[in-house]
């Protein structure tokens, strides 16, 4: 599969307190299996695909869209100094 072929899906609905989850992304998986492996009532895995995806089901309150800060440049320039003091 082509790197435009590689999916992330979170389908959910109202009526339920859980989400399915379909991704190939590497990183989201090691998440999902240690969430899978250490919270197994509320992480469970469901299918892995020969293509290498994996689908898992997840509590859908654990779904999250979070924005980065906006940050002017005099912020942007206190936080450089105070990394290049530590």
């Amino acid at each position: 599969m082509n790197k435009l072929e590689q999916e992330t899906i979170i389908n959910f609905n109202e009526a339920e307190a859980t989400a399915s989850v379909y991704t190939h992304n590497a990183a989201l998986i090691r998440k999902l299996e240690a969430l899978a492996d250490s919270r197994p009532d509320e992480a469970k895995r469901e299918r892995s695909y020969p293509d290498g995806g994996r689908e898992y089901i997840i509590l859908k309150r654990w779904v999250k869209v979070n924005a980065s800060r906006i940050l002017t440049d005099e912020q942007k320039a206190s936080i450089a100094a105070r990394f290049k003091r530590a």
